[in-house]
C-alpha cells in the first residue's frame, strides 16, 4: 500500500507555538477575570452584616437594661454585663473587612470600625463606673433610712432641736433622693451644715456622722451617676453603628459593581475564545481530512480499543460511585470486590471480606426458610429483591433493600453474583413517623380521631360476637383552660399529658384511651357485663384525675366531666355513639361538674350538644338578635366622661337579655367569634356616627378575641369597617385580652402596629391575670393598659391587691402608657386610685352598662363624686403610700372580725384590747407618729380607733361567754367606730397632700 505520509501538509512550528502561547494567555486572562468576577463573597458578607445587626441589637439591649437599672426597675447587672461584653466582642470583629473591598473602601471600613471599637470600650468602662457608683448608691439608699430611724427612734434624740435638725436633713436628702435638682443639692448642704454645727454626746456623735456620711455618699453617687448616664448616652454608639454600615454597604455596592464589569469582560473574552477556537478547529479539520485516509485503520483499531476502555471507565467510575452497596462475588459465593459504598454502610473495609462470604453480614432475624426462597429465585429467575435485616461491623441491625442477580458468560455458565442494596433505615423511620402523625397524637402519644374510629367499628363487632357490653365515654376536664391561662400553654401541655398517662394507668390493658383536641379524651371499654362495672371504672376515673398536678408552681387539682353511652344498649353507628358521649358529657357539666352521666335516648332526646348551640348562635347573629350596650369611662380627677366600652347582649327571643358569659366562651375557639367580632366593630362605628350626629364626639373600646386578632385577614377587614365610617375611624380603640396576645406575641404586635397605622387605638386588657413581663409590655405596642378588676375591687380590703395596683401603674407609667381601672364599684374605690396616679376608670359605681340611647342623656347629666373633686386637686409622695395601706389594713381588720361573728366563730385577732398590737395601730404608733406626728389630723384618729379596739374586746367577751346575740349587737357600734377612724384618716390624708401644678 502506498503512504500517504507525503500528502499531508503541516503548518510552520513556529505558528503552531506562537497559536498555543496566544491561547495560553487568553485562558490566563478569562481565569483572572473570572477570579476577579466571583470576588465578592456571599459568606464574608453575610457574617460582617450580622455582626453589624448584632452590634445593633446588643446596643439597643444595653441601652434599655441601663435604663431599667437606673430606674430601679431591676437591680440585677447579669445582663447587663453581659450585653456590654458581647458588645466589645462583637465590635472587634467588625476590624475585621472583608477581603473583597477595595483598598480605599477597607481603610473607610477599617476606620469606622475602629472608632465603633473604640466608642464600645469607652462605653464599657463608663458603665463599670455606673454600676459601682450605683451599688455604692444602693446601699446608702437602703442603709439611711434605716440610719435615720434608729436615731430619731432612740435614746440619743431626746433634745427636741437636735431631733429636727436631723429629721430636717433626712427629709431633704429623701427628697433629693426621689428628684436630684441643684436647688434641693443646696439645701441638703445647708440642712448638713446646721447637724455638723450641733454638738452631740459620743455615743450620738457617731451615728450622726454615719447619717450625714451615707446623706453624702447618697448627694455625691446620684450625682455621678446622671453624669455617667450623660456620657454614655453622648457616645452615640448607635450612630457609628450607623455610619460603619453606610459605609461597608456602599464599599460593598462598588465591589459588586466591579465584580459585574470584571463578569461583561469574561463573557466578551468568552466570545473572542470561541471565535479562536472555531478558527483553530477550521485549520485542525483541514489536517484531519488529509490525515484520514492514512490513518483510517490504526484510528478503527484504536477507536475500538477506545470504546471498550471507556466503557470499563464508566463501569469502575459507576461502580465506586454509586450511593448504593455494590458487592460482586464468584460463583462459589466468595467476595471478589465492594464499592465505597458497601464500607460506608456496613463499616468493614475492603480488606476485612474480600475472600469472605456474605454471611459476614448475617443478623440472625430471619430463619433458615426465609434464605431458601431467596436462593430458589436466584436460581430459578436469575435474581432476586426485597427487604432484609444486616448487621454491621458494630453489631447494629438494620434494614436493607437488597437486589441479588446471577451473571452467566457466553456459554451460559454461572460466572459471578453481583447484590446491590441500600441502607432504608431513615425511610423506616420516616414510615413509622408517619403511621405515628396519621394515628397518634403527637402531645400524649394517644390514639387520635382516626385510630379512635376504627377501634371502635372492632369493638362493636367483638362486642356482638361475645355478647357483652362495650362503653364509649367522652371525657372534658373541667377548669383546664385557667391553666393555660396563669402559667401558659406549656404548662397545660404537662397537665394534658399527666391526664393521659393516669387514664392509661386507669384503665385495663385492652381498653382505648383518645384524645381528640384540646382538654378532650374519649375512653373505650370493652368486655363489660353490666353498668355498674362502667361507674365503678368511671368513679376509679374522676378519683385519678383530681389528684393535684404537683409538678406546677402551685399544686392543682382538676376534676372532669364524663358522658358515656353503652353499646349495644345505645345501638348506633360509631359516628352516632360519639355524639350521644359528647351530649352525655354536657349533661354532665351542666349538673355541676366532676361528675358522668350515661346517655339515655329517651331522657335525653331532647338534650343538645355544644355543636346545637353553637349553631344556634350563629342564626342568633343572623337574625340580629345581638345588640351592644355601653358602659362609661370616666376620668375621676376632672370630672369628665372620656369614653364607653362597648358590651354585647344577646336579646333572647325567650329568655330576654342574655350576658356574654353564657354564650361567648362556647364560640371563643370557633370560627363563628371571628364573625361576632365583625358585627360589634361595624354595630360600634355606626353608633358612633349616630351619637356625633346628636352633638356626642365620645370614644369607643371594642373587646377583639384573639382568634379574631390573629386571624389573617383581620388587618384588611378593620380597613374596609374603617373606610366606611371616616368620621369616627379615629375613636375607636380595640381591647385585647391580655392572655390572648401573648399566644403569639410576635403576630400580635404586628397586627397592632398595622392597625395603629390606621389611626386605631389598642388596650391591653385585663392586665396582670396572664403571664406578663417588661419583655412582653416592651414588646406589645398598646397605649393604654386596663387594670383587671379582680385587682381593683379588692384593694380597699386586701393590701397586698393594692401593692399590686400601684406596681402596675408604676409600670404604666415607666412604659409612658396610659392606665384606667376596671371594677370601680365605691367612692372609695375612686378615691383611693387617684391618690395612686390612676385617674381613669370604669365600673358599676360610675354606671353600669346601658343601652345607646341612654348614653347621651348620661353623658350630659354626670358629675363626679364631690369627695374626687376634693382630693383630685392633691397629690402625695411615695413616702405617704404607707397611709394607704394602713387604711386598707384597718378596714380588712374590722371586717375579718365581723365576719367571724356573724359566723359564730372566735375572734381572728389576739389582744383585741390593745390598740397598738394591730398592723394599723404598729403603723399609727410607729411610722405614722414619725412623719405627721406634728399635725393636728393625726391626734384625731386615736380616740376612734381605741373605740374600735374597746368595742371588740366587749365583742370579744360576749362571744367567750355564749352570748352570741350579745356579740352581734355590738357589730352597728363597731362599723360606726371604724367609719369614724376612716373619716379621721381621711382627713390626715387631706393635711398631708400637696396641691397638684396648675391647681
Amino acid at each position: 500500500m502506498t503512504s500517504t505520509n507525503d500528502q499531508v501538509k503541516f503548518l510552520p512550528s513556529h505558528w503552531r507555538v506562537g497559536g498555543s502561547v496566544v491561547l495560553a494567555l487568553l485562558l490566563a486572562v478569562q481565569t483572572w477575570l473570572y477570579l476577579r468576577s466571583e470576588s465578592v463573597s456571599t459568606a464574608q458578607h453575610f457574617s460582617y452584616t450580622q455582626n453589624l445587626r448584632d452590634l445593633r441589637e446588643l446596643d439597643a439591649e444595653i441601652d434599655g437594661e441601663l435604663l431599667a437599672n437606673r430606674l430601679e426597675l431591676t437591680r440585677n447587672y447579669d445582663a447587663l454585663t453581659d450585653f456590654v461584653q458581647r458588645a466589645v466582642v462583637t465590635s472587634g470583629m467588625t476590624l475585621a473587612t472583608p477581603s473583597y473591598l477595595s483598598v480605599d473602601d477597607k481603610a473607610t471600613v477599617l476606620s469606622a470600625a475602629q472608632n465603633v471599637q473604640a466608642i464600645y470600650q469607652q462605653k464599657a468602662e463608663l458603665i463599670d463606673g455606673f454600676k459601682r457608683n450605683n451599688a455604692v448608691l444602693r446601699n446608702s439608699m437602703a442603709f439611711f433610712p434605716v440610719a435615720a430611724g434608729a436615731f430619731l427612734d432612740g435614746d440619743d434624740a431626746r433634745l427636741p432641736a437636735h431631733h429636727r435638725l436631723v429629721d430636717q436633713y433626712v427629709r431633704v436628702v429623701l427628697v433629693y433622693a426621689r428628684a436630684p435638682s441643684e436647688p434641693a443639692r443646696q439645701r441638703i448642704a445647708e440642712a448638713r451644715a446646721r447637724v455638723a454645727a450641733v454638738s452631740f454626746e459620743a455615743a450620738a456623735r457617731s451615728k450622726v456622722h454615719n447619717l450625714l456620711r451615707h446623706g453624702d455618699v447618697i448627694t455625691q453617687r446620684l450625682s455621678t451617676l446622671d453624669q455617667l448616664m450623660q456620657g454614655i448616652f453622648a457616645l452615640h454608639s448607635n450612630e457609628q453603628v450607623d455610619k460603619l454600615n453606610r459605609d461597608y454597604g456602599a464599599g460593598h455596592a462598588r465591589a459588586l459593581a466591579d465584580a459585574g464589569r470584571y463578569r461583561m469582560a469574561t463573557y466578551a473574552l468568552d466570545i473572542f475564545l470561541v471565535a479562536y477556537l472555531a478558527l483553530a478547529f477550521f485549520g485542525l479539520d483541514r489536517a484531519r481530512r488529509s490525515l484520514e485516509v492514512a490513518h483510517r485503520e490504526i484510528s478503527d483499531r484504536y477507536s475500538a480499543q477506545l470504546a471498550a476502555e471507556k466503557k470499563l471507565k464508566l463501569h469502575a467510575t459507576a461502580f465506586n460511585s454509586a450511593h448504593d452497596g455494590i458487592t460482586l462475588t464468584d460463583a462459589q459465593g466468595a467476595i471478589v470486590d465492594i464499592n465505597p459504598a458497601f464500607s460506608r454502610i456496613t463499616g468493614f473495609e475492603r480488606s476485612e471480606v474480600i475472600g469472605r462470604n456474605p454471611r459476614v453480614l448475617k443478623s440472625g432475624r430471619h430463619d433458615p426458610d426465609f434464605y431458601a426462597a431467596m436462593w430458589r429465585s436466584i436460581k430459578e429467575t436469575g435474581s432476586w429483591s426485597g427487604e432484609i435485616w444486616n448487621r454491621n461491623k458494630y453489631g447494629e441491625v438494620y434494614p436493607e433493600l437488597l437486589s441479588i442477580s446471577a451473571v452467566h458468560d457466553e456459554a451460559g455458565q454461572l460466572t459471578n453474583y453481583v447484590a446491590v442494596f441500600a441502607d432504608i433505615r431513615r425511610i423506616k423511620d420516616q414510615e413509622r413517623q408517619l403511621k405515628q402523625m396519621a394515628y397518634y397524637d403527637l402531645l400524649t402519644e394517644l390514639p387520635n380521631r382516626a385510630l379512635l374510629a376504627d377501634r371502635v367499628v372492632q369493638a362493636i363487632a367483638q362486642a356482638r360476637r361475645s355478647q357483652t357490653m362495650i362503653a364509649i365515654c367522652y371525657l372534658d376536664l373541667d377548669g383546664f383552660k385557667p391553666v393555660n391561662d396563669i402559667w401558659g400553654h406549656d404548662a397545660g401541655d404537662k397537665v394534658l399529658v399527666e391526664i393521659a398517662n393516669r387514664l392509661k394507668d386507669a384503665l385495663r390493658g385492652g381498653d382505648t384511651v383518645a384524645r381528640l383536641g384540646g382538654d378532650e379524651f374519649v375512653l373505650l371499654l370493652l368486655g363489660l357485663t353490666n353498668p355498674q362495672e362502667c361507674d365503678e371504672a368511671m368513679l376509679r376515673l374522676l378519683n385519678r384525675i383530681a389528684q393535684p398536678m404537683s409538678f406546677l408552681p402551685e399544686p392543682v387539682s382538676l376534676s372532669a366531666s364524663i358522658g358515656v353511652t353503652l353499646f349495644p344498649g345505645d345501638d348506633a353507628d360509631p359516628d352516632t355513639l360519639l355524639r350521644h358521649a359528647d351530649q352525655a358529657m354536657y349533661q354532665a357539666k351542666q349538673a355541676g361538674k366532676n361528675r358522668h352521666h350515661i346517655f339515655d335516648a329517651e331522657q335525653d332526646r331532647f338534650a343538645r350538644s355544644r355543636y346545637d348551640r353553637v349553631d344556634r348562635i350563629r342564626q342568633a347573629l343572623e337574625d340580629q338578635e345581638f345588640l351592644l350596650y355601653y358602659q362609661p369611662k370616666v376620668n375621676m380627677r376632672l370630672g369628665t366622661v372620656i369614653g364607653a366600652e362597648a358590651l354585647i347582649r344577646w336579646n333572647h327571643p325567650e329568655r330576654g337579655i342574655v350576658p356574654p358569659a353564657e354564650f361567648l366562651p362556647l364560640i371563643e375557639d370557633d370560627e363563628l367569634i371571628k364573625l361576632v367580632g365583625d358585627w360589634v366593630i361595624e354595630t360600634a362605628l355606626t353608633q358612633m356616627e349616630i351619637w356625633r350626629a346628636e352633638g356626642l364626639n365620645l370614644p369607643v373600646s371594642v373587646n377583639v378575641a384573639g382568634k379574631q386578632l390573629q386571624s389573617p385577614a383581620f388587618v384588611e377587614k378593620l380597613k374596609v369597617a374603617l373606610f366606611l365610617h371616616p368620621d369616627v375611624a379615629h375613636q375607636l380603640e380595640l381591647e385585647v385580652l391580655e392572655t390572648a396576645a401573648l399566644e403569639d406575641v410576635v403576630k400580635s404586635a404586628r397586627v397592632i402596629d398595622e392597625c395603629r397605622a390606621m389611626g386605631v387605638h389598642f388596650a391591653l386588657d385585663d392586665f396582670g391575670t396572664g403571664y406578663s413581663s417588661l419583655t412582653y409590655l416592651k414588646r406589645l405596642p398598646a397605649e393604654t393598659i386596663k387594670i383587671d378588676q379582680s385587682f381593683v375591687r379588692e384593694i380597699l380590703s386586701d393590701w397586698n391587691n393594692l401593692v399590686i395596683v400601684q406596681g402596675v401603674i408604676g409600670l404604666a407609667n415607666a412604659f409612658q402608657r396610659q392606665v384606667i381601672a376596671e371594677g370601680v364599684e365605691t367612692v372609695d374605690h375612686g378615691r383611693l386610685l387617684m391618690q395612686l396616679n390612676c385617674d381613669q376608670a370604669q365600673g358599676y359605681g360610675i354606671a353600669k352598662p346601658m343601652p345607646a340611647e341612654l348614653m347621651v342623656d348620661w353623658v350630659r347629666d354626670w358629675r363626679g363624686d364631690p369627695l374626687w373633686a376634693q382630693f383630685g386637686r392633691l397629690t402625695w409622695e411615695d413616702a405617704d403610700y404607707p397611709l394607704l395601706i394602713a387604711e386598707v389594713d384597718h378596714r380588712n381588720w374590722v371586717a375579718q372580725l365581723v365576719y367571724a361573728i356573724k359566723e359564730g366563730q372566735p375572734a381572728p385577732h389576739a389582744s383585741l384590747d390593745d390598740a397598738q398590737r394591730c398592723r394599723f395601730g404598729q403603723w399609727y404608733h410607729g411610722h405614722g407618729k414619725r412623719r405627721y406626728g406634728a399635725l393636728p389630723a393625726y391626734a384625731r384618729i386615736d380616740p376612734p380607733h381605741l373605740l374600735v379596739h374597746q368595742i371588740a374586746s366587749r365583742i370579744d367577751a360576749h362571744w367567750r361567754d355564749g352570748q352570741m346575740t350579745a356579740a352581734r349587737a355590738l357589730i352597728p357600734e363597731l362599723l360606726a367606730a371604724r367609719d369614724a377612724t376612716l373619716t379621721a384618716l381621711s382627713e390626715l390624708q387631706l393635711a398631708c397632700g400637696v396641691v397638684r401644678a396648675g391647681v
